[in-house]
């Protein structure tokens, strides 16, 4: 498998059950998987998106060095560039994931929900016109955290 320049490792409770979730939820393709007894210690995934292809690592948690999010804030999150956010978000849910923010559109020409997975891991679901540029991207941030006081 040929991974991508930024390739995430996920580290979850349920590895068979969230690899299952990102290939209904986000179109993921499971590359393979490498196992120890019943455990998924290693997966690779395949996801593609208008942006191109990304791949990422799924595997089970083997506290302490490695723990998955226990259902609060998280760390990080991940963003996928989609062809309609409205549907993809509407994968997601129908999939199981959790609203964190419906769709909506940030500015004219970028439109993005955000999702929780079962397994603790927040995701953005994106569509952004190739007309978007920084300076838009900055304006709407800077209108937004003026709301925000």
């Amino acid at each position: 498998m040929r991974m991508s320049p930024l390739h995430p490792n996920i580290t979850v409770t349920g590895a068979r059950e969230a690899i299952a979730f990102y290939e209904a939820a986000f179109g993921a393709e499971l590359v393979d998987a490498v196992t120890a007894g019943d455990a998924i210690i290693h997966s690779d995934l395949v996801l593609r998106s208008p942006a191109g292809e990304s791949t990422f690592t799924v595997a089970e948690a083997f506290p302490p060095d490695s723990v998955a999010p226990d259902g609060g804030a998280t760390h990080a999150s991940f963003t996928v560039p989609v062809e309609d956010t409205d549907a993809a978000y509407a994968r997601a849910i129908e999939a199981g994931a959790t609203s964190v923010t419906e769709p909506g559109d940030w500015f004219e020409g970028f439109r993005q929900a955000a999702v929780r997975c079962p397994f603790g891991h927040r995701w953005f679901l994106v569509t952004v016109a190739d007309s978007v540029t920084a300076a838009d991207v900055q304006r709407a941030s800077d209108a937004w955290m003026a709301d925000q006081s």
